[in-house]
């Protein structure tokens, strides 16, 4: 029973350690009241923040994922087209093509009057900026800054020029069919004021019909073997860039047949070719100039037409992705938070005037036991 009394009398009531904290309860009001200026302060003192947000949606690769779902061992693909818009979105070349458009190393609102070289206006401008990937499957442009109208024209700049960066497979198609064509043309130009010449100086009556008909076969067999090369070397950038796993296939597929016509032309060309090594200098002569001016035709012939297909093409593909939202100068600030600054404030004040007046009744306590 003693032992028990004993023990009752150690447990302390929790009105009797409450009680030299509450005794000092001016220091605690005080406290809180330092701490919740403190924060109303600093909240006032803080630059006002504007925050402007722009969206677009990906479209989404139907057939690779109908085609994964019937796989019988489930496969996760972690590349998204999210993901794809999110790199270029935060990629330093599309933030330093918006600062050159928007001319922000001139601009005093982002300046802040300050002498910014590119380095440090683009760590400026990428700390104001937040690529957000959403659950839907959508791409946020959120931009925050001190003044809204520049926030929504940042956010509205960075979604002009994405389309820039975005390649797609006819992009990539039209840039090296332009480039091919130009050289097409000087090339035969060149041919034709060759071949002008070559007349001029030769009398090439007496070519006979059968060096004619193997010229004009090379020619055919160079042009089937030019648009060979050409799609060869389309399909194997495809490949590079990786698509999904039926186009995959089907280009694996289609070069194979490619190839293996190739072989057929080749040999046919060089059988042509020995038959033609036979006929005299001038004649053979005339068949080179001759075949390679018909070539250069077809050529210009072929990527002409090429060409118009792919920019049509491009055209159809500028649904890549779809615009959801502009982004528009909204002035409610969302930061800071006065209210919630000024509250945080308080509470630690209030928590550091409560431990403060337990220390104080610590050593109370232990002044009156010595």
């Amino acid at each position: 029973m003693e032992d028990r009394e004993a023990c009752a009398s150690e447990v302390l009531d929790p009105g009797q350690l409450l009680a030299p904290i509450l005794a000092r309860w001016r220091l605690i009001v005080l406290c809180t009241v330092v701490g919740a200026v403190c924060g109303l302060v600093i909240s006032l003192l803080l630059p006002r923040l504007y925050e402007s947000r722009a969206t677009i949606f990906p479209q989404q690769s139907q057939g690779i994922t109908s085609l994964l779902s019937q796989l019988p061992i489930p496969i996760n693909s972690r590349s998204t087209p999210a993901g794809y818009y999110t790199a270029l979105l935060k990629s330093d070349t599309l933030l330093i093509r918006t600062l050159k458009s928007l001319q922000l190393l001139q601009n005093p609102q982002f300046t802040n009057g300050e002498r910014l070289d590119l380095n440090r206006a683009l760590r400026r401008l990428r700390k104001a900026v937040n690529i957000k990937e959403n659950r839907d499957g959508s791409v946020s442009i959120v931009v925050r800054w001190t003044n809204p109208y520049l926030a929504s024209q940042i956010a509205n700049t960075m979604l002009d020029l994405l389309g820039g960066l975005v390649q797609t497979a006819s992009k990539r198609k039209v840039v090296f069919i332009s480039q091919k064509l130009k050289d097409t043309a000087r090339d035969l130009r060149e041919a034709e004021e060759q071949m002008k010449r070559f007349l001029e100086a030769n009398d090439i009556a007496a070519i006979e019909d059968q060096s004619k008909a193997i010229i004009q076969e090379l020619s055919e067999l160079d042009g089937r073997l030019l648009a060979a090369d050409v799609e060869l070397r389309e399909i194997s950038s495809r490949l590079q860039n990786a698509g999904d796993l039926e186009s995959l296939v089907e280009d694996e597929v289609r070069k194979k047949a490619l190839e293996a016509s190739r072989e057929l032309i080749v040999k046919r060309k060089a059988e042509l070719q020995k038959k033609l090594s036979l006929l005299p200098e001038v004649a053979t002569e005339y068949g080179r100039l001759k075949r390679r001016v018909e070539l250069l035709n077809q050529t210009y012939g072929v990527l002409t037409q090429q060409y118009q297909l792919e920019r049509i093409t491009q055209q159809g593909e500028g649904g890549d992705y779809q615009v959801i939202d502009r982004a528009r100068p909204d002035k409610q600030k969302v930061a800071p938070r006065t209210v919630l600054n000024t509250a945080l404030g308080g509470l630690i004040g209030l928590i550091a005037a409560a431990v403060g007046a337990s220390l104080l009744a610590s050593t109370d306590t232990r002044g009156r036991a010595q």
